[in-house]
């Protein structure tokens, strides 16, 4: 019987000491050293089995990236670079828990090591099903919030929207289902986007619903031109591809708003889409070759329904 103190050995070993970790894995907190003139930046997020991910469809690689992957995604659109994260397992008493467990964390580590973000800690146990929250750690000398989106200044995408949605769907094709189960997290992009957007979110809920977050945040509304957006391979070809794009969530495409003196500047540096403008008074309105769209009947994801 596999005992909790043989999973963690199991799940640390694909992951090395990351760099001023003053107290790391094995310790009852983790300890680590800020870069002078940096600020600590911090995020949670968490998997779960039955709600964002199920086996066979996702592979324990998939879940161990996509964990990680997800909080990544946060500190990207806080221009934040990542240096460390904790990690929760939630593991269910039945099943091959120690194989799972060992794949989970290859898919992370994996991810961990592209980003030079390290693992310092973290906690085990018993569940219904596997759930994997991460709490993810990165330096940033001015942070990004949603707050700050001014009327006049664009709105922006860095990225792509309705692959992620598309991949859920039965059958999908490979560019959809690797946009579901394998997310790229925009950090470098995020790191170069600190420098000129005014507030930013990543697309994690849907693009309408966390475009309304920012502008609830900032006190503004949005004008968006559909024909715009840059919809992913996968999602012009569905018919139903703009509704995807819209509201289906999970492209962790980054969303910012950018006063519109920075564009030239900024399009040096990273591709982007300019989709819409932030305006005076409340509320998001589509517009589609410049004629009024109406708004979908869903915008997003809702962590608390189904």
């Amino acid at each position: 019987m596999t005992s909790e103190f043989d999973l963690i050995q199991a799940f640390l070993k694909n992951f090395p000491r990351g760099q001023r970790v003053r107290l790391g894995p094995g310790s009852d907190c983790a300890a680590v050293s800020v870069a002078p003139g940096m600020q600590l930046v911090a995020t949670t997020d968490a998997v779960v089995e039955g709600v964002h991910f199920d086996f066979p469809r996702f592979s324990p690689e998939d879940v161990g990236h996509k964990a990680l992957a997800v909080n990544l995604s946060d500190l990207a659109a806080a221009g934040a670079r990542p240096r460390w994260f904790l990690c929760a397992l939630a593991v269910p008493k039945s099943g091959h828990v120690l194989q799972i467990a060992r794949r989970i964390s290859r898919g992370m580590a994996a991810l961990g090591r592209a980003s030079g973000c390290a693992l310092i800690g973290g906690n085990v146990t018993a569940a219904a099903e596997w759930s994997i929250t991460i709490t993810a750690l990165g330096e940033a000398r001015r942070p990004l919030a949603r707050h700050g989106a001014r009327p006049g200044d664009a709105v922006a995408v860095i990225g792509s929207l309705g692959d992620a949605a598309a991949g859920l769907r039965s059958y999908p094709s490979p560019i959809a289902a690797r946009a579901q189960r394998r997310p790229v997290p925009l950090v470098s992009e995020g790191l170069i986007a600190t420098r000129f957007a005014s507030a930013a979110i990543d697309v994690s809920d849907g693009f309408l619903q966390d475009l309304g977050h920012l502008c609830d945040e900032s006190g503004v509304g949005a004008v968006v031109e559909c024909s715009s957006l840059p919809l992913g391979r996968a999602a012009r070809r569905l018919p139903d591809g703009m509704e995807l794009a819209l509201g289906g969530g999970e492209d962790y495409a980054l969303l910012l708003a950018v006063p519109k003196r920075k564009l030239p500047a900024l399009r040096k540096k990273v591709k982007f889409a300019e989709v819409g403008r932030i305006v005076r008074g409340r509320g998001i309105q589509l517009t589609e070759l410049g004629q009024p769209r109406p708004l979908p009947r869903r915008s997003g994801f809702d962590h608390l329904r189904k």
